[in-house]
């Protein structure tokens, strides 16, 4: 074995190793940094199969079936607030084009009061508990957060249950939402949402997944009290949807409260629409604006839905690429810059911006790509080291770069101390898995995935394969791009 000690050298005040880790073992014993933590927070000793010894222990799991059918599931810890949340599998797949938007629509609109109470009382009331409401809408799933002190958690649960059940959707506060959304649309300062929104337009043209979140000018004002109603009673029934509690929390306590405010929710209601697969539907949409800063690029691939068994060698590819911000990577001995080609890549750029990579898995579809913004004579090339680092994937992966993953797989799963993130991540297995997934199978999971079983299941969704496209900004120079996809596409001179 190599002494950890031996292989560290300091260079700007950071420790950096000068071997490959898979060249020594640490040994504890010879490990003479002061109140060490390799234990939990290095990782690269390990053997494939064996998994870090806290991640051997998972919170326990409480669940509960009401009468009506809703399940309320909860995990305690040991924490001074308690999180309840309920997920809902209603999203912009689920609408239609004459109403597009409403799912997000009716989220403003929950804001603006419920049936017992006004605006002011409903805003007045979570802040007298120190509480904290939140209310998410997406393209499958709506979320309900409330945050707040043990001491609160049955108050908290009738206010999360007001404004679930029992909004209040009159005439005037819809008209004067319409207004405030319609003026919402100009508002295109986030150019990163700008540019996923139109990936999923690209990708899935002939269906409502791909439609925008927050609808459109026409759609808007096409939004009444029928169709909201319509809209909540199809959507707003037992089996899509679950109750999740996470924090300082007792399940007893938390499904009494869910069966005295919750019980009645119906167990059915119309005909969903939507929930077929979607078809992926490859192209490119280039909106050119020679006024922006930067030019902004999205190129994603088609990759596996949620219950796919290819899903965890996705979540591992996303810490495979990282992200890349040029403040903080730019540094030549970042230990993130390390083991990392495409980083190098970016690395090279001239007046690079920032690169993330995103994966977003539905039921039953799913899309997974790179994000950059660069100025408009770099633009070119930010594609290339995209599709670069992309094709290396499939065919080699360094062992560093797999140690370097599978760390912060793990310590991602350490530190989900986020009771909002923890409570829906416990809903969306429930919903989509139908059972709490715990942590250690996981890690387990990711711990037997070898860098040949990677590079074979990438090759399968990203190699010789269409793609879809957004651009927005100063993207003249972006009208190569067809001759560097056309390389990746055959093989050829894109590296």
């Amino acid at each position: 074995a190599w002494p950890l000690v031996r292989s560290l050298v300091r260079f700007n005040s950071n420790l950096t190793t000068t071997r490959n880790p898979s060249a020594y073992i640490l040994d504890p014993t010879s490990d003479v940094s002061q109140f060490s933590k390799s234990k939990l927070v290095y990782h690269g000793e390990l053997e494939d199969g064996v998994i870090p010894e806290a991640l051997k222990y998972s919170y326990p799991c409480n669940q509960t079936t009401l009468s009506n059918g809703l399940l309320v599931a909860s995990e305690a810890s040991h924490n001074a607030l308690a999180h309840l949340c309920v997920v809902v599998k209603a999203g912009v797949r689920n609408e239609n084009f004459q109403v597009n938007g409403i799912g997000h629509f009716v989220r403003k609109l929950r804001f603006k009061g419920t049936e017992q109470r006004s605006k002011l009382q409903l805003a007045g009331d979570v802040e007298n508990i120190g509480g904290e409401l939140r209310i998410k809408a997406g393209k499958e799933v709506t979320e309900f957060h409330i945050e707040v002190p043990k001491a609160y958690t049955a108050k908290a649960m009738e206010i999360l249950a007001d404004v679930v059940l029992s909004s209040k959707f009159n005439k005037n506060a819809i008209e004067e939402q319409k207004a405030e959304s319609a003026e919402a649309l100009f508002d295109t300062a986030d150019n990163k949402r700008l540019i996923l929104e139109n990936i999923h337009y690209t990708a899935y043209r002939d269906h409502m997944i791909g439609q925008p979140i927050r609808g459109n000018q026409k759609s808007i004002q096409n939004i009444t009290q029928d169709a909201i109603k319509d809209y909540i009673d199809a959507h707003y029934i037992t089996p899509r949807m679950v109750l999740t509690a996470t924090g300082n929390v007792d399940h007893k306590q938390i499904a009494e409260l869910g069966e005295k405010y919750f019980g009645k929710v119906a167990k059915s209601g119309r005909e969903i629409t939507g929930d077929d697969r979607p078809i992926f539907t490859p192209s490119t949409v280039t909106i050119r604006d020679d006024d922006v800063d930067l030019a902004h690029m999205g190129i994603f691939f088609q990759a596996p839905s949620w219950n796919h068994e290819d899903f965890y060698a996705f979540q591992m590819l996303v810490r495979l690429c990282g992200d890349y911000v040029p403040e903080r990577d730019s540094i030549i001995n970042h230990p993130w810059l390390q083991y990392n080609y495409l980083h190098t890549w970016f690395g090279e750029i001239e007046d690079f911006g920032g690169h993330s990579n995103h994966y977003f898995p539905y039921s039953n579809a799913a899309l997974w790509g790179h994000y950059t913004q660069s100025l408009d004579l770099s633009s070119f090339i930010s594609p290339q080291a995209c599709l670069s680092g992309t094709k290396r994937y499939t065919d080699y992966i360094m062992e560093s770069e797999l140690y370097r993953a599978r760390n912060r797989y793990y310590n991602d799963l350490l530190n989900n101390t986020s009771l909002g993130s923890w409570s829906s991540e416990i809903g969306h297995e429930l919903l989509y898995a139908k059972r709490r997934i715990p942590r250690s199978e996981v890690a387990k999971r990711i711990s037997v995935m070898g860098s040949r079983h990677l590079e074979k299941t990438f090759a399968k969704w990203l190699w010789d394969c269409e793609l879809a496209v957004a651009m927005y900004g100063p993207v003249f120079m972006q009208i190569r791009f067809h001759s560097v996809y056309r390389g990746y596409m055959n093989g050829g001179n894109v590296w």
